[in-house]
């Protein structure tokens, strides 16, 4: 998987987290290269070098996602389990259905 340069959503992530300073914007970066590699593998989808060509409902997943994880810093696990929920129900439109071949 390519590496997206996430810096075009720090400042859209630290508005949906409600980030007013400049203090945790590395931990931020990490949390949005985390979040966009999360979100890329549940949607099976190849991110883009740019994040500006994202579609922008991966855009916004990624960006709650980060908020999630912003959220549950400095808690007692060392990330969440799994997807925010509008993450997760915008990954699932983007799985195709799977048909699995019949038992002979």
């Amino acid at each position: 998987m390519r590496r997206m340069d996430v810096f075009d959503l720090l400042s859209d992530a630290k508005a949906h987290a409600r980030v007013d300073h400049h203090d945790d914007d590395a931990g931020i970066v990490l949390m949005l290269s985390a979040a966009a590699a999360d979100v890329a593998a549940a949607a099976e989808y190849d991110l883009p070098e740019d994040a500006n060509d994202l579609p922008a409902d991966l855009r916004f997943a990624i960006i709650d996602q980060v908020a999630l994880l912003y959220d549950a810093r400095g808690g007692d696990t060392d990330r969440p389990v799994g997807l925010s929920l509008a993450a997760s129900r915008i990954v699932a439109r983007y799985r195709g259905v799977r048909m699995c071949p019949a038992n002979p």
